[in-house]
């Protein structure tokens, strides 16, 4: 399953292309090196990936992916949100799970746990000031995810979300990272 997210930043054009796979080789992605999960944990999860393609070089590239994840039973009241970091980054102070200069994305998510949604929200953002602020404009997004309601897992299509999605994610970010700005996004194309 492949998207492609086109986006306009800083006068210029831009694309975000995401590949979202099953899991059916855990040792290709790299799960033996993480050690705490048995290798056949994440057998039949999503693997996404996304690259970004933009023109720009040095500081007027600089971006980051915020990835926020809701996850529960099905019900509202049971519903988690979580700003996803790698776990070296969660006491960082950064709502980036990556940054860099047109950065890639990368996650395969998986649990033990039957019974679940899982959503995420995954935001390729940036700072007006590439990275003297803390300052966060986002430029595309896109939402993916699985349910464990029976197995295998049901991968959740990948589909693009735009302003109100990221209205959505602005409240949880700013509850969570009082110091940094959330700008509104006026201009980012995609769906809700």
């Amino acid at each position: 399953m492949s998207l492609a997210i086109s986006f306009r930043l800083r006068g210029l054009d831009g694309l975000v292309t995401i590949h979202l796979e099953v899991n059916e080789e855990p040792r290709r992605w790299g799960y033996h090196l993480l050690r705490q999960f048995p290798m056949e944990q994440p057998e039949g999860f999503p693997v996404v990936q996304a690259s970004v393609s933009y023109p720009a070089e040095g500081y007027g590239a600089t971006m980051g992916w915020i990835q926020l994840v809701r996850y529960g039973g099905g019900k509202p009241e049971d519903e988690t949100i979580e700003v996803d970091l790698t776990p070296q980054h969660s006491d960082a102070g950064t709502p980036y799970c990556y940054w860099g200069f047109a950065p890639s994305f990368f996650d395969a998510p998986s649990t033990l746990q039957e019974g679940i949604r899982w959503v995420a929200e995954a935001f390729l953002a940036t700072s007006p000031d590439a990275l003297m602020s803390k300052t966060v404009q986002p430029v595309c997004g896109f939402r993916w995810g699985y349910a464990t309601i029976r197995k295998p897992p049901e991968l959740l299509p990948i589909e693009p979300i735009g302003a109100e999605a990221w209205m959505s994610a602005r409240t949880v970010l700013t509850e969570h990272y009082p110091t940094w700005e959330f700008l509104d996004a006026a201009e980012m194309p995609g769906a809700s």
